[in-house]
């Protein structure tokens, strides 16, 4: 009996032994499927991977705007860098309802994100270029104002992080008061000793390569919808870690808020899209929603997306977050009713508890190279393509439905937010 008893221990410590290896196989060269669509050069065109090109492209579509219509504003708001990056600049294209009577204003912001710049700019630019024509800015878009946002974090952009060189993430920085700048997130302690590792990033490490393992060990204890809102909620007390909102709004938030207030009081209703990648399903465009509490607000997005499908955001795969760029630009309003969306181009298959994690994971890598360096120079080069991949894949695929869907979507919103009359 003890044979057979030490027999089928030592069988249950190879498969257990086997069941390890095979899942950090599967961590480690994780890749997401890929979308099956053909790529399409017209669609790929309008993807530009330097800031400082996209810039141009933006501004040129701008200035031949501004001469084929009445009283467009352009504005720039210049962003300092202590590291010496230069020429960062957040551009601001207002282009007020051509009709006279100011009813709706729609504003298109993208680089909030700064390495999710890329794929933001050339759907804003595709916008400019396929439905701001100077017909229907003076016919169906008469009483309507548009107002685009390029670049919002131009360092990240250039430099392909998702924050701000005090590494903030503007999209938990976003606040017209301070008690934002106080918020604890109490879930936060649970995880930091996993998300912010201290010493040179190396992939090779045992902590590295058993990362998905302590990650379901957590998820077994806690369980995966309050580790996803303890992570991805925004922390407003550890300056080096993931996903910190700051302790004041950033310096282009600060100069932005006086430009927009009176373009928004202009007109009673607003809307935000606002262009975002990363979370969610290969090669789908999500459009996410918090729960809004005035029910205007969500009738009016119901009303825009109709016959789409709108992520609410409140099930257990979403999480809520505080300081959110889109919810800011309604904060900015005297009054009236504003409709924040963001669009969001899934890239990692994040809903999935294995894309959760390495999404997690090449997060975690990224911000650690960055605050305590890198292992070897192998090392950097290998976590920064990871990272970049992650908001900004390279698939000819994806762009190619990424630049299909919003085309698509964009006819939808711009078909029906002329139709949506102002509160009363």
């Amino acid at each position: 009996m003890s044979r057979w008893i030490t027999g089928l221990l030592a069988a249950l410590l190879l498969l257990l032994l086997a069941a390890v290896g095979w899942s950090t196989w599967q961590f480690a060269h994780y890749r997401p499927a890929d979308v099956p669509v053909a790529a399409d050069p017209a669609a790929l065109a309008w993807f530009v991977d330097d800031y400082a090109t996209a810039r141009r492209d933006f501004l040129a579509r701008g200035d031949a705007l501004a001469a084929r219509l009445r009283d467009v504003q352009r504005f720039a708001i210049p962003v300092a860098s202590a590291s010496g990056v230069p020429d960062l600049t957040v551009d601001g294209l207002y282009i007020p309802a051509q009709g006279g009577e100011k009813k709706r204003l729609l504003v298109v912001s993208c680089g909030v994100h700064g390495v999710e710049g890329p794929v933001g700019s050339a759907v804003q630019r595709l916008f400019m270029h396929e439905f701001l024509t100077a017909e229907a800015l003076e016919g169906t878009l008469a009483d309507t104002g548009v107002l685009l946002l390029h670049a919002v974090n131009p360092y990240g952009f250039v430099t392909y992080r998702r924050v701000t060189e005090h590494n903030v993430d503007l999209n938990r920085n976003a606040s017209t008061g301070d008690e934002l700048y106080r918020t604890v997130n109490a879930g936060y302690a649970l995880v930091d000793a996993f998300v912010n590792p201290q010493g040179p990033a190396d992939t090779a490490s045992i902590a590295n390569r058993l990362f998905h393992l302590r990650g379901v060990a957590m998820i077994a204890r806690h369980g995966m919808p309050v580790l996803r809102q303890a992570v991805l909620q925004g922390q407003y007390h550890a300056p080096r870690g993931i996903y910190f909102g700051g302790q004041a709004p950033e310096p282009q938030l600060q100069a932005l808020a006086p430009l927009l207030r009176p373009i928004l009081d202009a007109y009673p209703l607003s809307m935000v899209i606002d262009l975002h990648t990363g979370y969610g399903a290969r090669g789908t465009l999500h459009v996410l929603v918090d729960p809004p509490r005035d029910a205007r607000v969500r009738a009016g997005l119901e009303a825009v997306f109709a016959g789409g499908s709108i992520d609410w955001t409140s099930g257990s795969d979403f999480y809520t977050v505080t300081g959110d760029f889109a919810g800011w630009l309604g904060q900015l309003r005297s009054g009236g009713v504003h409709l924040p969306a963001v669009f969001e181009y899934g890239t990692m298959d994040s809903q999935t508890t294995l894309g959760a994690l390495k999404s997690l994971h090449v997060t975690v890598l990224e911000n650690q190279g960055v605050q305590h360096g890198y292992a070897t120079p192998a090392d950097r080069e290998r976590i920064r393509r990871d990272y970049r991949e992650m908001f900004y894949p390279s698939s000819p695929a994806w762009r190619t439905k990424a630049i299909d869907d919003s085309r698509e979507l964009m006819r939808t919103v711009l078909g029906r937010w002329p139709q949506l009359e102002p509160p009363r």
